[in-house]
């Protein structure tokens, strides 16, 4: 048994940590579970396991993680694999296909072959139940839109942490977004905006610019609905990129400079 028993991140960094490491088991047929899913399995369909008895019970507290991390510096737990530094750097085949339990964590797990070629069967699996999109406006105005022949770009707003993590580097006012918007407007005919954000964004709606006010799940599905993606850096678009096979672009200056050639499918 694979068991993802230290989780990366947040809830996109998460499931897409968990991506690889599901991925590579059903590649192998060996049993997985992940106790760190357990906050978050009740949103979809057909999720990964998150509890089997102790080894998904103990997996939950972060306290028990961190005890384990000591253990294993001191040689006490060793059936442990943390994918901290190595990206396809070791034999993943012969790490973790051995005839005892193993515990994995870490981010850079990566089998983006395997990923790729059972994304049907993981979009089936991370679909999110009914009962969370049941009436929703915003998705109601979608396909009204999309029945209209518009082209919809959904633009994720993120500054947050951002305004410290790698210098600030990613970290972008409204105006920049804004630029980028403008752009497309004039290189895709009949296209409007969906903004997705949990910031105070001072971008005005209008009849081609709409907002979101829905839970990060429902944004995730949300944006797999739009056509194209854009935002910064982040798991945010990649993760609703998979699961609707959108092409997005990630942001990475301020230069509002952007073709629809430059938008990549995850």
């Amino acid at each position: 048994m694979v068991i993802l028993a230290y989780p990366y991140g947040n809830h996109s960094n998460r499931l897409l940590q968990n991506l690889h490491f599901e991925a590579f088991c059903k590649e192998y047929n060996v049993e997985y579970i992940n106790p760190s899913f357990f906050d978050m399995h009740k949103y979809y369909v057909r999720p990964c396991k998150w509890n089997k008895g102790l080894k998904g019970i103990v997996f939950m507290s972060r306290y028990l993680r961190k005890l384990a991390k000591i253990m294993i510096k001191l040689k006490l737990l060793k059936s442990v694999k943390i994918f901290d530094t190595e990206v396809n750097s070791c034999n993943y085949v012969e790490t973790l296909l051995v005839p005892y339990d193993i515990y994995v964590g870490g981010w850079n797990f990566r089998v983006e072959d395997l990923v790729e070629k059972y994304q049907d069967y993981f979009i089936e699996k991370y679909t999110l139940k009914e009962k969370y999109i049941k009436n929703n406006k915003l998705l109601d105005l979608i396909n009204t839109l999309k029945k209209n022949g518009k082209t919809i770009i959904g633009v994720h707003i993120r500054r947050g942490d951002y305004k410290i993590w790698e210098n600030g580097k990613y970290y972008f006012d409204d105006d920049v977004y804004k630029k980028y918007m403008d752009t497309l407007t004039n290189k895709i005919i009949n296209c409007c905006f969906i903004i997705f954000t949990n910031e105070n964004v001072l971008i005005n709606e209008n009849e081609y610019i709409y907002k979101s006010n829905n839970q990060w799940y429902v944004d995730h599905f949300l944006m797999s609905k739009c056509d194209f993606l854009i935002g910064p850096p982040s798991t945010f678009t990649m993760w609703a990129s998979y699961i609707g096979k959108v092409k997005y672009y990630h942001i990475k200056d301020n230069s509002g400079i952007i073709d629809v050639n430059d938008f990549y499918e995850l």
